[in-house]
């Protein structure tokens, strides 16, 4: 299928949000890269184990990714592209 054809040429092992454009990609693709944080602004995501989903920028919790909702630590946080597996698997449960 179309999608397995992009994954393979584009993503491969990277998620979408990982992949960024690159002088050689086809327009097509360009063009879906353009619209990438639109999609991602407009989308909520089912986080199932959390191990794809970003913790700061896709929107899993609340209307809006937390990126947007708490601005003033998105800017001081070191780790932006974290999944929330990660987030969840650093805090301890005692």
């Amino acid at each position: 299928t179309w999608a397995q054809i992009l994954r393979s040429k584009y993503l491969q092992t990277k998620t979408l949000s990982q992949v960024t454009v690159r002088p050689t990609d086809s327009p097509f693709w360009k063009g879906l890269m353009k619209v990438k944080l639109s999609l991602f602004n407009r989308t909520k995501f089912i986080i199932g184990n959390g191990a794809s989903t970003r913790f700061w920028e896709d929107t899993w919790l609340g209307g809006t990714p937390l990126a947007i909702q708490y601005p003033s630590l998105y800017r001081i946080v070191q780790r932006r592209e974290v999944f929330v597996a990660t987030v969840f698997q650093s805090i301890p449960l005692n």
